[in-house]
């Protein structure tokens, strides 16, 4: 699970400047630039073997990171960006290097370094999963500047800042979800008070494409009467959703669908979390089953389950399933979507997946099998409890390396062994990481 890039708020008194060119030596996982000296550095927008120095370099200690500038010896992997915002945009990061080779090297430098946090051994490491670039985004999430009364921006923040980064179109998008942008912006800026409007978002469904437009006051009838006629002309969904997070339709084209694999599929709400990568989900979702091979006589367990991405096609082995998470709304989506696909045995539970006690007591039912797929803040009170609960097997679905490392510890620590792992491109041209790991107990091992 992932969100978009948001620059981490820092101590200006904590900048520092080089005074000299900084050798870059590597990649690490998020793509930016590695070189050693006096200090580490980390360089946002630096390939392997260029040198460079930085702007914006921010210390912590005896580590520096900082942006890119007066770039010498450009490396034979940098390409030069497709999208003409790419240099200020936030929504992407990794548009100034080969797609290879920006998956090989990162792929690579997140090996070395569970190989050195966890001793995890060079074989368990898998060929990356990874799928057509770009155009690949069915979801995501515009910001909108209408400060001034005459014009009305809206995009991605740019990096390092807060600022509406003004668009038309967006490459990353799927094409449908892109050729909306500049029609939409058309309508919203037609409204008599701009300031009334909140983000809006995109989803494109197998079927149809949906918008949702989030506004702090009411709505004129003139102006809701335009986002109809889009609605109809371009034949989308249109939704609107007031302050309190209150959803009104105002045009429904279709029940908006997003296939998943086995001819399963999930009804995602406007602020529903969906994989927004949805040929390297399914490929995902086969490595899963592929590693988990659910059988009939099991009891399988699947927590952060969402509307059911991987819920689904567990529960086609005809395993008893209990699908586990922490927002109730989901949960009950969840269960309304697997009766609508005639699906009877998976058993929902909403947890909150934070409280030892709830945790402690849902696992004490005992599953021969657990697949977790939490968000970037990891999984760490759900793995001290499958570690006592002793499953013989369980995946792990991550979208944050840093808490992976983290949480797979503590399983590696109460006997459990890593028997695969390996990246998942989910996100071409950015920052993020998605992986997997398979774990068993040492006794089936043995």
């Amino acid at each position: 699970m992932v969100t978009f890039y948001k620059p981490k708020k820092t101590n200006k008194n904590k900048h520092s400047q080089p005074s000299s060119p900084i050798d870059i030596d590597a990649l690490d996982w998020k793509g930016q630039g590695v070189g050693r000296g006096d200090n580490l550095y980390f360089v946002s927008g630096a390939l392997p073997n260029e040198r460079c120095t930085i702007k914006h370099a921010k210390r912590n200690k005896s580590l520096i990171a900082g942006q890119a500038q007066n770039i010498e010896n450009r490396s034979e992997h940098r390409v030069s960006p497709f999208c003409d915002v790419a240099d200020t945009c936030g929504g992407c990061q990794l548009q100034h290097i080969e797609p290879e080779a920006a998956l090989a090297l990162r792929d690579d430098a997140l090996k070395q370094l569970l190989m050195r946090q966890l001793n995890m051994h060079a074989e368990v490491w898998q060929p990356p999963l990874s799928g057509a670039r770009p155009a690949y985004r069915r979801k995501a999430r515009f910001a909108i500047d209408a400060r001034h009364p005459h014009t009305l921006k809206m995009g991605f923040r740019e990096k390092a800042g807060n600022a509406v980064i003004d668009i038309q179109h967006c490459p990353i998008l799927q094409t449908e979800l892109s050729a909306l942008i500049a029609p939409l912006k058309k309508v919203l800026a037609s409204h008599d008070n701009k300031r009334v409007l909140g983000h809006v978002s995109v989803l494109a469904g197998d079927n149809v494409e949906q918008v949702t437009v989030k506004h702090t006051q009411s709505l004129a009838k003139a102006y809701t009467d335009m986002m109809l006629d889009f609605a109809q002309q371009y034949r989308v969904n249109v939704l609107l959703e007031d302050a309190k997070g209150h959803i009104t339709p105002l045009h429904l084209q279709a029940p908006l669908k997003c296939h998943t694999v086995d001819g399963y599929y999930l009804m995602p709400g406007p602020n529903d979390f969906v994989q927004v990568n949805p040929l390297v989900n399914q490929k995902m979702i086969h490595q899963a089953l592929a590693w988990l091979s659910p059988q009939p006589h099991e009891r399988i367990a699947d927590w952060f389950c969402g509307l059911g991405n991987f819920t689904l096609p567990i529960a086609k082995s005809g395993a008893e399933v209990q699908a586990v998470e922490g927002v109730a709304q989901m949960v009950q989506r969840a269960k309304e979507n697997a009766l609508a696909q005639g699906i009877t045995n998976i058993d929902y539970l909403h947890l909150d997946l934070s409280d030892e006690k709830q945790v402690y007591e849902a696992l004490a039912a005992g599953f021969d099998k657990v697949l977790i797929d939490p968000s970037r803040e990891g999984a760490l009170t759900v793995c001290h409890a499958l570690a006592k609960a002793k499953p013989n097997t369980i995946v792990y679905v991550s979208c944050n390396p840093s808490t992976f490392s983290r949480d797979a510890r503590v399983l590696l620590e109460q006997g459990y062994k890593m028997k695969k792992a390996g990246v998942i491109e989910m996100f071409p041209y950015t920052q993020h990481m998605e992986m997997m790991a398979l774990f068993t107990r040492q006794e089936n091992n043995e």
